[in-house]
C-alpha cells in the first residue's frame, strides 16, 4: 500500500465534512471501521498486482493480509470458466479505458473453495488522468446464488421473480455506482471511506463507550424508520430495539463485546413508526471503548425463508396423508387416516368426509374427527339439499364461510354452531364430473381458513377423491373375487364327482372286458382262427389302453387340486433317479444319457419329478428307433432366471403343430408308430402352470426335439 500511496495525489487542506470526521483519533476509528467492515475491498496497481486488502477481504479469502499484498489480483480469482477469465476480462475494460467496471464472477479461498461473488472496481486516477490503481470491492452472493438455485427448484423461474431479481439487482448496482462515483470525488482516503458509508445501502454507525450514536449513515437511518440520521445522534442504540431484544443484546453481543471480541446475530429492530423488522447485524469493539455498527434489513430474506419451510411443510404434510391413505384399505379408513392428518396439521377444530347417494338424495358422514363430543357423528344421514352444493358446482370453487352468522341456517349448520364452530369451508369430491361427497373443515375461530389453507385443502380433497375410488374399485374386485371363488369350489365338487365317478364307476366294466378276454383266449383261444386272435387281441389292448387313459385323466385332475409343497429341489439328483429308474422299467440301457449340472429349484417335488418322469419317458418313446439314441438334461440362464431342457434325437415333429402340443388327447403321431394317451404332456403344463413357469417345444421331423420348461416367472421366454 506504500506504493500506492506514493503514486497517489497529496490532499491539501482538512477533510470536507468536518464536522464527522475531525482530527487523529477520528481518522483512526474511521479507518477501524473500513478495516472491520463487512465489506471486503481490495486496491490494486494499474498493471493487476495486490498492494492493499482489508481484513475482511483477507477473512474472506483464508489468507493473512499480507500474503496477498504483492499477489496477481486474477490469482483470487477460481480456475473456472466464471473465475479468473472473468477476471481476465474486467482488467482489460479498466485497460481500455473504462473507470468502472460491475460483474459477478467465482473467487477461490486459500483451501481452493470457490464462492460467488459480486463485484465493483474503480480506476483511481492522478491529476493527469493516468491510472494509477485499481480500487474494488466484492460482496459474497454464494447464499443468494444457493437460495435463488432453491427457489427455482420449489416454485420455478416465473417471469415476475426474474423482473424483481432484476430489480433488485440494478438497485444494488446502482447504489454501489453512487457510491464510488462519491468516493471518486475524493483525495484522500477517509474522506472516500465517509463517502462510501453515506452512500451505503448497507446501515453503519459509531457508538460511544455508553452507547450513544456517535455517527450513522442515511442507510442506518432509514432502515429504522428515520428521516435524518441527526435523529440519532445522541440518541442510545436501546430506541432502536424493544426491552426483550435489548435484553438478549445485553446479555450476549456485549459481553463478547467487553472482551474483545466481534458479534453477529440477527433481532428483531423496532422502526420509528412501532412496526418491527428482520435485521442482521455486526458490532466491533474500537479502540476507544466505543463499537463501530453494521447492520442490514433481511426482512425479505427470512420471509424467503419462511416461504420455503411453508412449502417443505406443505409437501410433508401431503406425504403423511399419501402414506396414510395408502396403508388404508376401505372408504372409511381412507377417509378415516387422512382427517387424521388434516385435524392434527391444519387450523381447524373439526373435520369430516361426506358422501352422497344422488338416488335416495342423502348424504351420509362417512368419517370425522373433533376434539370433543361431537352432535355429528359417522354414519349420520342428512338430506343432500343441507349441502350448497349447487352454488359449488356452479362456481367450480370450495364454499368458504369465514362466519356462520352472515349464512342462512340448516339443520347441519345448527348442529355445528352448538359445537361452538364459527367458520368452515367445504370442498367438493369431484369424481369423472360427478359429486361423490364434500370434504369439511370447521374451525372455532372466524376467518380461519386463508387462500393457502385452500390451496393445500384442494389437493388434499383429490387425494382423498381418488383413494376411495381405488378403495371401491377394490371391494368390487373383491366382491367379484368371492363369486369368483364360490363359483370355482362349485365347479371343483362337481369335478370330483366326476373324478369319482370315473374312478369307480369306468373301471368296473373295463375290468369285466379285460377279465372276460383273458378267459376267452385262455379257454377258447384255440378255436379263433387268426383274425379272430387278431381282434381279440385289439380288445385286450384297447381296454388296458382305455384304463391307462383314464388313470392318466385322474393324474391331470388331482394334479390341479393338489396342494403345493414347495421347498428346496436339488434338479440333479432328481434327474439322476428318475433316468436311473425308467432306463430300468423300459430296458434301454443302450441309450446314452448325459445330465448336467443342473441349479438348484424352488418348488413341489412330487411335481417336478411328475414333470421329468413325463419328459425322460417321451424321449425314451421317440428314440426307440434310433441306432444311437442321445437324451440330454440340462439348463441355461436367462436374465437371471433358469430354464430346464430335456433334448433328444428321436423322432421330433413339425412346428407347424407345435401349439396342439400339449392340449389334452393332442398327439402328433399315430398309435401304429408310438403308443401314448395324448395326457403326459398335458399333465407336464399343469404341473408348471402350478409353479407360475412356462413349457415350450423346438423340434424338427426326424431331427429330435427339445421340451423347455421354468419353475417360475422368467421375462422373454415364450408363453405356451
Amino acid at each position: 500500500m506504500a506504493e500506492l500511496q506514493h503514486e497517489l495525489p497529496e490532499m491539501d487542506g482538512p477533510p470536507e465534512d468536518e464536522h464527522v470526521l475531525f482530527g487523529a483519533e477520528q481518522q483512526a476509528i474511521h479507518s477501524r471501521l473500513y478495516e472491520d467492515a463487512p465489506v471486503p475491498y481490495i486496491v490494486g496497481t494499474a498493471d493487476g498486482i495486490i498492494r492493499k486488502v482489508n481484513k475482511q477481504a483477507a477473512e474472506r479469502l483464508g489468507y493473512a493480509q499480507e500474503e496477498l499484498v504483492g499477489a496477481p489480483v486474477v490469482s483470487i480469482y477460481a480456475e473456472t470458466p466464471d473465475g479468473r477469465p472473468r477476471a481476465k476480462q474486467v482488467l482489460e475494460k479498466l485497460r481500455r479505458g473504462d473507470d468502472l467496471v460491475h460483474d459477478e464472477a467465482q473467487m477461490q479461498t486459500r483451501d481452493g473453495s470457490v464462492f460467488w461473488a459480486r463485484i465493483t472496481i474503480r480506476s483511481i486516477t492522478n491529476e493527469a488522468g493516468g491510472v494509477v490503481a485499481h480500487w474494488g470491492v466484492f460482496i459474497d452472493i454464494e447464499e443468494q446464488k444457493a437460495l435463488e438455485k432453491e427457489l427455482r427448484k420449489a416454485r420455478g423461474e416465473s417471469e415476475a421473480e426474474v423482473e424483481r431479481r432484476t430489480s433488485e439487482l440494478s438497485r444494488i448496482n446502482r447504489a454501489l455506482r453512487e457510491e464510488i462515483n462519491k468516493r471518486r470525488e475524493v483525495q484522500q482516503e477517509q474522506n472516500k471511506q465517509l463517502a462510501a458509508m453515506e452512500a451505503s445501502v448497507v446501515g453503519m454507525s459509531i457508538h460511544e463507550s455508553d452507547g450513544t450514536f456517535r455517527y450513522a449513515n442515511p442507510a442506518h437511518a432509514t432502515i429504522y424508520g428515520y428521516d435524518s440520521p441527526d435523529e440519532l445522534i445522541g440518541e442510545s442504540w436501546e430506541i432502536l430495539y424493544d426491552d426483550r431484544q435489548v435484553e438478549d443484546v445485553k446479555s450476549e453481543a456485549l459481553v463478547d463485546l467487553k472482551q474483545g471480541r466481534r458479534w453477529t446475530g440477527e433481532l428483531r429492530g423496532l422502526r420509528k413508526d412501532g412496526s418491527y423488522f428482520d435485521v442482521l447485524l455486526s458490532l466491533t469493539p474500537l479502540p476507544d471503548g466505543g463499537l463501530a455498527c453494521i447492520c442490514q434489513d433481511v426482512t425479505r430474506r427470512k420471509q424467503q425463508e419462511r416461504e420455503l419451510q411453508r412449502y417443505a411443510d406443505r409437501l410433508q404434510t401431503l406425504h403423511e396423508i399419501d402414506r396414510a391413505i395408502l396403508s388404508a384399505e376401505s372408504p372409511h379408513a381412507i377417509a378415516d387416516a387422512a382427517l387424521e392428518r388434516v385435524y392434527e396439521q391444519l387450523p381447524c377444530d373439526r373435520a369430516s368426509v361426506v358422501v352422497f347417494d344422488h338416488e335416495s338424495q342423502q348424504g351420509e358422514v362417512l368419517a370425522y374427527a373433533v376434539g370433543g363430543d361431537s352432535k355429528i357423528k359417522r354414519g349420520a344421514r342428512f338430506p343432500m339439499s343441507e349441502f350448497r352444493i349447487t352454488e359449488m358446482l356452479e362456481s367450480g370453487q370450495p364454499e368458504v364461510v369465514h362466519d356462520m352468522q352472515n349464512v342462512p341456517p340448516t339443520s347441519v349448520l345448527s348442529k355445528l354452531q352448538k359445537e361452538g364452530i364459527r367458520s368452515y369451508i367445504s370442498l367438493p369430491m369431484m369424481l369423472d364430473d360427478e359429486l361423490i361427497g364434500l370434504v369439511n373443515l370447521g374451525s372455532k375461530e372466524t376467518d380461519s381458513f386463508t387462500e393457502a389453507y385452500q390451496d393445500l385443502m384442494r389437493e388434499i380433497t383429490d387425494q382423498v377423491t381418488i383413494a376411495i375410488r381405488q378403495a371401491r374399485l377394490l371391494e368390487q374386485v373383491q366382491k367379484q373375487t368371492e363369486e369368483l371363488e364360490q363359483r370355482v369350489a362349485e365347479r371343483t365338487a362337481e369335478l370330483e364327482s366326476f373324478t369319482y365317478s370315473v374312478s369307480h364307476d369306468l373301471r368296473t366294466p373295463l375290468r369285466a372286458i379285460d377279465g372276460f378276454s383273458r378267459l376267452l383266449d385262455k379257454d377258447y383261444g384255440h378255436l379263433l382262427d387268426e383274425e379272430g386272435q387278431r381282434l381279440l387281441s385289439i380288445v385286450r389292448t384297447s381296454a388296458s389302453r382305455m384304463g391307462q387313459l383314464i388313470d392318466d385323466l385322474l393324474a391331470l385332475s388331482r394334479l390341479g387340486r393338489q396342494e403345493m409343497r414347495k421347498a428346496p429341489i436339488d434338479m440333479t439328483e432328481l434327474a439322476h433317479q428318475v433316468t436311473e429308474e425308467l432306463l430300468r422299467v423300459h430296458d434301454r440301457d443302450s441309450v446314452s444319457v448325459t445330465i448336467r449340472d443342473l441349479p438348484p429349484a424352488e418348488g413341489d417335488r412330487a411335481m417336478a419329478r411328475t414333470i421329468l418322469t413325463n419328459l425322460v419317458s417321451n424321449s425314451l418313446k421317440f428314440t426307440r428307433d434310433e441306432a444311437e439314441p442321445r437324451i440330454e438334461i440340462g439348463a441355461i440362464e436367462k436374465e437371471g432366471a433358469w430354464i430346464y431342457f430335456v433334448k433328444d434325437n428321436g423322432a421330433g415333429f413339425d412346428m407347424a403343430y407345435a401349439h396342439k402340443l400339449f392340449g389334452v388327447f393332442q398327439r402328433l403321431h399315430d398309435d401304429d408308430e408310438f403308443e401314448g394317451t395324448g395326457v403326459g404332456l398335458a399333465i407336464v403344463e399343469r404341473a408348471v402352470r402350478r409353479h407360475c413357469g412356462d413349457v415350450w417345444a423346438e423340434a424338427e421331423v426326424d431331427e429330435g426335439a427339445t421340451i423347455y420348461f421354468t419353475l417360475n416367472d422368467v421375462p422373454g421366454v415364450p408363453n405356451t
